[in-house]
């Protein structure tokens, strides 16, 4: 049997990859601050330390045979990443990464000067892509689930995320999950990167439309207030909100069209067609 170490066990990406490993009966093992506040499955192994302690990891890659990265919302990011791939290539587990990664050099570095604030993010997934440790990397389209951090605001009738008016490439990360933990547990899952993308382009106007259908309410689109970053300080802080309002500002300003062929590459990774924001709208709010 497979044993996987998932970092980011206790966030939306990582919280639903180890739902899925732990769905399918792998042997998971998390890395976490703090156990008392995991609140993880019993059936999953807890290492308490920080991703910044490189003796740490090595206890929590010591016995694996795959683990999951997807970089936390650190100012040290590159060097947290930098220590983790390091001690994933001496454990000789295979590595799996969620995130944002462009493979081609030239590329990237143009997406670097278009983007100054992901410069970072390319670096680390780069670095990571480069690690003799079969690495599978990732690059994740805008998150249905980035919603439930702003669902109070949309029950009370606001949809405060900005998204191009040309559409946004949508993913539900559930999808993502069972992509991933194939990686995961999967030895013949070949290395290299993939586009995990949902199966259409959204824009806010739209979005709000699928909430207020489904809730059988009115909720009105507000990401092209230029107050809009005044909603994520309420229910966001650090750097997290940082990152965020970096990455909505790009999602406001430029659209993500949806490549069907892309979508085909995704159906036949999962197995299925990939879920709609609709589908995933209608499970949160019936569940």
């Amino acid at each position: 049997m497979t044993k996987t170490l998932i970092i980011g066990a206790t966030g939306t990406v990582g919280g639903l990859v180890l739902d899925e490993a732990v769905r399918r009966g792998v042997d998971v093992r998390a890395l976490v601050r703090n156990k008392e506040r995991a609140n993880l499955p019993d059936t999953v192994e807890l290492v308490e330390g920080d991703l910044a302690d490189r003796e740490a990891v090595k206890i929590a890659l010591r016995g694996v045979d795959s683990a999951f990265y997807v970089s936390p919302h650190e100012t040290n990011e590159i060097d947290i990443a930098t220590v983790f791939g390091e001690e994933a290539q001496r454990a000789g587990a295979r590595l799996a990464f969620g995130g944002f990664h462009i493979e081609d050099d030239d590329a990237r570095e143009a997406a670097g000067r278009a983007i100054p604030a992901y410069v970072g993010k390319l670096r680390l997934a780069a670095f990571l892509a480069s690690t003799d440790t079969r690495p599978a990397m990732f690059s994740l389209t805008n998150f249905d689930q980035n919603d439930e951090v702003f669902r109070a605001d949309i029950e009370v009738g606001v949809f405060p995320t900005p998204l191009h008016p040309g559409g946004v490439n949508r993913i539900d990360l559930r999808d993502a999950a069972e992509v991933i933990t194939n990686a995961l547990t999967d030895v013949s899952f070949a290395p290299g990167s993939y586009q995990l993308l949902g199966p259409e382009s959204l824009n806010g106007e739209q979005s709000a439309r699928i909430w207020a259908e489904e809730l059988g309410r009115e909720v009105r689109y507000t990401g092209d207030d230029p107050q809009w970053r005044e909603a994520f300080a309420k229910r966001l802080s650090g750097q997290k909100l940082v990152d965020w309002i970096r990455s909505f500002e790009l999602l406001g300003s430029a659209a993500i069209p949806t490549d069907p062929a892309e979508v085909d590459t995704m159906t036949k990774l999962l197995g299925h067609a990939p879920r709609t924001l609709r589908d995933y709208v209608r499970d949160s709010v019936n569940r």
